[in-house]
């Protein structure tokens, strides 16, 4: 029989970060648990080793609180073309994202939050009953691509409603000639389907080298009027940049400009 060369990253003794701000507006507040999440985790972990023993599909599971894996399967790694044996003992989000096609990225960002929007959206008790089916394309290499079907599914909520736990599933698409990203989210209790806003995005987004400073800026926390001030500028002239920042990127909020501007590429 074969080993289990699956990769957990369980670390009950690393202190948890507090919130995972990239979808702090959505929550329902600061993440709240009630002790027991070191069990729920476990129990949920035993279920998706076993799963992933018997599948051919790649599987991790993602805490959004920490905003890290704590599982990967060996497939779902080996298929974004990572050597397995060389795993480290924590796998961020970011080793995944670097690998996703940079003409999806953007795609990729606002459908994810769109999605999680509409979920946090629903009554507590229904959020674990819909995930988001998204095709896109990741980079083996700098110039092969493969594109892949992912399955995302809410496992564990917290204490106070905010989605704690996902699952993803990834395969192969069979749909290898097309390169457009396709998102939907699906209730599988009842088979809706739900359409997402903004599925379709411009390809090239450019911000100016003051734009980019500004939003910079925003990222740190400072107000209009201390952007105004360390830059010399009126008032009025950085709320239009904010304003034309937002517009650019097709986006509500700093928050979601901030969100996008990184997965794209437009600041680190």
């Amino acid at each position: 029989m074969r080993g289990n060369t699956d990769l957990s990253l369980h670390n009950p003794r690393e202190k948890s970060v507090r919130m995972a701000p990239d979808y702090l507006p959505l929550l329902n507040r600061y993440y709240d648990f009630d002790g027991l999440e070191p069990d729920r985790l476990d129990k949920q972990l035993a279920l998706i080793r076993a799963m992933a023993q018997l599948s051919s599909s790649g599987v991790t599971v993602y805490d959004l609180q920490k905003q890290t894996h704590v599982y990967v399967s060996n497939n779902f790694y080996q298929l974004y073309g990572y050597d397995f044996a060389t795993a480290g003992p924590c796998i961020p989000n970011e080793l995944f994202d670097r690998k996703i096609h940079p003409d999806d990225r953007q795609a990729l960002a606002r459908n994810g939050y769109e999605a999680m929007k509409f979920i946090m959206a629903q009554p507590a008790p229904t959020r674990k009953h819909f995930k988001l089916v998204t095709e896109y394309r990741i980079m083996l290499d700098g110039q092969t691509a493969i594109r892949v079907t992912e399955q995302h599914q809410v496992l564990e909520l917290d204490a106070a409603g905010n989605i704690w736990l996902s699952l993803g599933v990834i395969d192969i698409s069979p749909n290898q000639s097309l390169t457009d990203v396709r998102s939907q989210a699906i209730n599988f209790h009842t088979g809706e389907l739900i359409h997402l806003p903004y599925n379709e995005l411009p390809t090239v987004v450019r911000l100016t080298t003051r734009e980019k400073e500004i939003l910079g800026m925003i990222g740190t926390g400072k107000l209009s009027k201390e952007i105004s001030a360390l830059l010399d500028i009126s008032v009025h002239t950085v709320n239009t940049h904010r304003q034309r920042i937002l517009e650019k990127l097709q986006v509500d909020n700093s928050i979601e400009a901030l969100q996008s501007a990184k997965l794209i590429g437009l600041m680190t």
